[in-house]
Parts: C-alpha cells; sequence; structure tokens
C-alpha cells in the first residue's frame, strides 16, 4: 500500500480572529507512507535536517494517536502496518504557517485511512482527532477543509475566500518562534475596549475575505495578541509597522514570527530586505487530499 497526503499551510487568526480564524494557502506538505519499502521515516525540504527520524514526529505521532484511539473505540486489537515514512516539507518550521496542524492533520488523514475507519475519514472525523490531539483547532481546520475557516468550540464554517484576495507571506529567514512562548506572553484578561474592538473587526473581516477585500484594511486591526508577540522579535514589529505606512492591510501570521499581507494592484507589498523571504501565495479551496485509498 502506498498513500500520499497532501497538507496546505494555513495562517491562523488573520488579525482579530483570535483562535477562531483560519485560511489554507496553496503550500503544501506532501507525506508518504509506503508498507512495501524498508521501515523508517526521513524526510525532505524545510526541516529535513533536524526533524526526529525515530518515530517521534508529529505525523508519525498523529498516526499512533489515532490507533490508539480506535483501539480505545472498538475494543479491538487493531495495529497499523510496518511502513516507510518520507515527509517533503514546503511549509517553513515555528514560523507561524501551520507546520505542526499540517503534520498532524497528515498523520490522522493517513491513519484513518490505511485502518478503514469509516466516519473518522470525513472531514469532521479528522478534524475531531487532529484538533484534540494538536490543540490548535483554527490552523487544523484550514488544514483539513480548505479556503477561509472560522472554528468555535460549537461550529466549524467554511468559506470561500473572494477570488481577488492577493496573500502575501513574509518569512523572516532567522527568527523563530514557538507557540507556546508566543501563547505564554499573553495577558490572561483583557479591556473590555479591546474585546468589543476585536468583535467588531472580526465580522468586517469575514465580509472582507468572502464579498470585499477593499474592506480588509478596516477590519484587520487587532487588540489581542499581536502587540505582544511583535514585542518578542522586534526586527519583524519593524516590518509590520512599514507595511502599515503603506498603507497594506497586514497581521501577525498565527503565533508569528511571520507576517501576512493583501496586497492589491494600487498597494503592493514592498520588499522587506535581507533575510526575509516573501512568497506570493494564493489562498488553497481544497484542505487535506489523501491519494491512492
Amino acid at each position: 500500500m502506498r498513500l500520499i497526503a497532501r497538507v496546505p499551510a494555513t495562517v491562523a487568526n488573520l488579525g482579530p480572529g483570535f483562535d477562531c480564524f483560519g485560511l489554507a494557502l496553496e503550500l503544501c506538505n506532501e507525506v508518504t507512507v509506503d508498507t512495501e519499502a524498508e521501515p523508517g521515516v526521513s524526510w525532505d525540504g524545510e526541516g529535513a535536517d533536524e526533524l526526529p527520524t525515530d518515530g517521534t514526529d508529529m505525523v508519525s505521532r498523529a498516526m499512533r494517536y489515532v490507533l490508539h484511539d480506535a483501539q480505545q473505540s472498538f475494543g479491538e486489537t487493531i495495529e497499523l502496518p510496518q511502513l516507510h515514512l518520507l515527509g517533503m516539507n514546503r511549509i517553513p518550521l515555528q514560523r507561524g504557517l501551520g507546520s505542526s496542524a499540517a503534520a498532524v492533520v497528515a498523520g490522522v488523514a493517513l491513519a484513518t485511512t490505511m485502518l478503514h475507519l469509516g466516519d473518522l475519514r470525513t472531514p469532521l472525523g479528522t478534524l475531531s482527532l487532529a484538533g484534540s490531539m494538536e490543540g490548535h483547532w483554527d490552523n487544523a481546520a484550514a488544514a483539513v477543509f480548505g479556503g477561509f475557516t472560522i472554528a468555535t468550540p460549537g461550529a466549524i464554517v467554511r468559506l470561500d475566500p473572494h477570488p481577488e484576495l492577493h496573500p502575501v507571506v513574509l518569512i523572516p529567514e532567522h527568527v523563530r518562534l514557538s507557540t507556546e512562548e508566543a501563547r505564554r506572553a499573553l495577558p490572561q484578561t483583557v479591556p473590555l475596549d479591546d474585546a468589543v474592538h476585536n468583535i467588531g473587526n472580526a465580522a468586517v473581516m469575514v465580509h472582507a475575505m468572502t464579498n470585499d477585500p477593499s474592506r480588509l484594511l478596516a477590519g484587520i486591526g487587532d487588540r489581542l495578541h499581536q502587540d505582544v508577540r511583535l514585542g518578542l522579535v522586534p526586527e519583524v514589529r519593524e516590518v509590520f509597522e512599514r507595511l502599515e505606512r503603506v498603507p497594506v492591510p497586514v497581521c501577525v501570521s498565527g503565533a508569528g514570527p511571520s507576517l501576512l499581507a493583501f496586497e492589491s494592484e494600487r498597494f503592493p507589498v514592498p520588499d522587506p530586505g535581507p533575510g526575509w523571504r516573501l512568497l506570493r501565495i494564493a489562498p488553497r479551496a481544497a484542505g487535506v487530499e489523501v491519494e491512492g485509498a
């Protein structure tokens, strides 16, 4: 058996939609499992020289998580076959582009397919397992469903991004920021005015992302998390503020340190200079896909 899971990069938060909004991008990791090859784990692309090859990587852990869940649910002796796992990573690690969510979603999708787990192979089943394991439902929802997603404890909503959205990802080459570090820095309470500001802007962002991109600048502002996170990476804050002055709609990509901007013909995103990678990547309609099933 040979299966290939393709999972997109995702941007969470999108400014005011903290822990709720997600956007899938046309930048995909591919994970291949082959039960006829020599068992093992290998990597190509981003992080190939630093990811573990002993089975402790996120893809392998997600597959074991699914196996354990199936064993608990069905009370049967279910096992995954011996296999070789090859990851082709195009999503940079620890840059706020959902690399962890992509790995977990890939592992879940591959394991539920290999184990023929029926309902768990649906998008909702995949999201339930991936979100429970990874903890970041905003990234996981976009990775599973594609498009523009809104993830709350009570609902998952998928919407089609407007065709005139032009995302630009700005990646600092030599700066990393783990999600855990970025979350630890956040305050536990926020002023009422800031909460109201984000609620209003989040509503505007839904309209802008799906119906009228000209409203992005009006809705992308945040008061809950971005200022604190930009304070952890001053060199990123400098570029962020430079883009705001253009003016280009810009937000921290997930927990950072990458930035996501939306350019237009009138206001293109300028080159941030040495030490930065600038990628113009379209939104992706599809979420995770498994070939060979």
